[in-house]
């Protein structure tokens, strides 16, 4: 599936080669290469990723008493060198190594989270993902979601986004009462936070739990319909976010506001306008 993907992609690729001019949202790439550049990531973390899935790596447990495997630091590094040596100028962070700096001439970062869902992956569970974001001086403008077990390959550039290469839409749901909820753990809200959530969910027509950055996928391609999740870092934001917003979602965080690098913390994230309005008056209305 990954090599047809890819292959579709560069035969479109060559077929506009003849234009003049291409949708660009980074400066030294048109999106269409920009989307071959991020399918073929998927090349470079799934054998590593399939080399220590249910091998039972050793677990170490980091300052934020979350758990790392090599797996994790090794597809870090594979991502890192193929950005670098594509966009010399681009900064790249990550969740596992230090910052790289870029040679300055671009105001363009990446930000990568290799294995987002450790717990899911030490525990032999599928529904973890790979997560890269390409950031235009903190703005998310691009993404790609990877689930290897899945073999899902989510890409988000400017106004398109794509599932394993066929075009995805956010729904049309615009009521909570109809509304598939979802979020990762109640254990990442604050008191006052699972407070408000669960007065969200009480009204909604289905909740879901645990899922990771699948979640966020899943509303992309219309399975989902409301994402909302608190106390995020960077790397668990920046590559997804632009997928959703490419198949028609709208995101903020929880109190409305655009996400940015480093700033956004928590997101909420709707298929609709209408049903974002809803659910931020609902939190806005408990605090």
């Amino acid at each position: 599936m990954l090599w047809q993907l890819c292959q579709q992609l560069k035969k479109l690729q060559l077929k506009v080669k003849a234009k003049s001019t291409h949708p660009r949202i980074h400066s030294q790439i048109d999106n269409l290469e920009l989307a071959v550049f991020l399918s073929d990531l998927a090349a470079v973390s799934r054998p590593i990723i399939s080399q220590w899935f249910r091998s039972r790596p050793n677990i170490e447990i980091k300052a934020d008493a979350s758990p790392v495997t090599i797996a994790d630091r090794n597809v870090e590094l594979a991502f890192r060198e193929a950005i670098a040596s594509r966009f010399q100028g681009d900064d790249i962070l990550g969740e596992e190594h230090d910052v790289t700096r870029g040679d300055g001439s671009t105001n363009y970062q990446w930000v990568i989270d290799p294995i987002d869902g450790t717990k899911a992956f030490v525990s032999g569970k599928p529904t973890f993902g790979s997560i890269v974001g390409l950031l235009d001086s903190g703005r998310p403008i691009a993404g790609f979601c990877d689930m290897p077990m899945l073999d899902e390959l989510y890409l988000g550039i400017g106004e398109a986004a794509w599932l394993n290469g066929v075009p995805i839409s956010a729904s049309t749901s615009n009521d909570l009462a109809t509304a598939r909820l979802a979020t990762t753990s109640p254990e990442a809200f604050s008191a006052d936070g699972l407070a408000v959530f669960n007065r969200i969910s009480a009204q909604a027509g289905i909740t879901n739990y645990g899922g990771d950055c699948h979640n966020y996928a899943l509303l992309a391609a219309g399975h989902i319909d409301l994402v909302i999740e608190d106390s995020l870092a960077p790397h668990d934001i920046m590559g997804i976010v632009p997928i959703m917003q490419a198949a028609g979602a709208c995101v903020t965080d929880l109190r409305g506001n655009p996400v940015r690098y480093p700033q956004t913390k928590s997101l909420l994230c709707a298929a609709t306008p209408e049903l974002h309005a809803a659910v931020l008056a609902i939190i806005r209305h408990s605090f």
